[in-house]
């Protein structure tokens, strides 16, 4: 069991880790102008690819395979909780995304206040999900 959470640890420190870094970076686009935008945007793509889908899909994974070694926690009130801002940190992910290819086919699409909402909404969401897990509060 110590590796299955050592793994899905792993994953969710990459995945969280690439969301706010992205959006940071994204943030930053707006003071750009032609091709330093265009690779700031590109960077971000990759990144999102490479990162948040493969630190998320490995965070996924171990929290389900550690579901199944201890389904006790499913009747839990804090863990269902925390599987709630799970699923708010999948939407963000996917609004992320969604921003990623929209600003790819129009790159003077950007606002930095959008980013910092994401970059805050990510932040807040990983904060209660650690007071979740750690605290168990009900």
């Amino acid at each position: 069991m110590g590796w299955l959470l050592v793994l899905h640890l792993f994953g969710v420190i990459f995945w969280i880790g690439s969301l706010l870094l992205i959006s940071s970076l994204l943030g930053m686009v707006s003071d750009e102008v032609g091709v330093a935008k265009e690779r700031f945007i590109l960077v971000a793509s990759r990144l999102f690819f490479g990162g948040c889908n493969i630190g998320g899909t490995i965070a996924i994974a171990f929290g389900i395979l550690l579901m199944v070694r201890m389904p006790q926690v499913l009747h839990e009130s804090w863990f269902q909780a925390k599987l709630v801002l799970v699923f708010m940190i999948l939407l963000v992910h996917i609004r992320l995304h969604r921003r990623i290819v929209t600003l790819e086919e129009n790159p003077s699409a950007v606002t930095r206040s959008e980013f910092r909402v994401i970059h805050g909404l990510i932040s807040a969401l990983l904060l209660g999900v650690l007071a979740l897990a750690v605290i168990k509060p009900f």
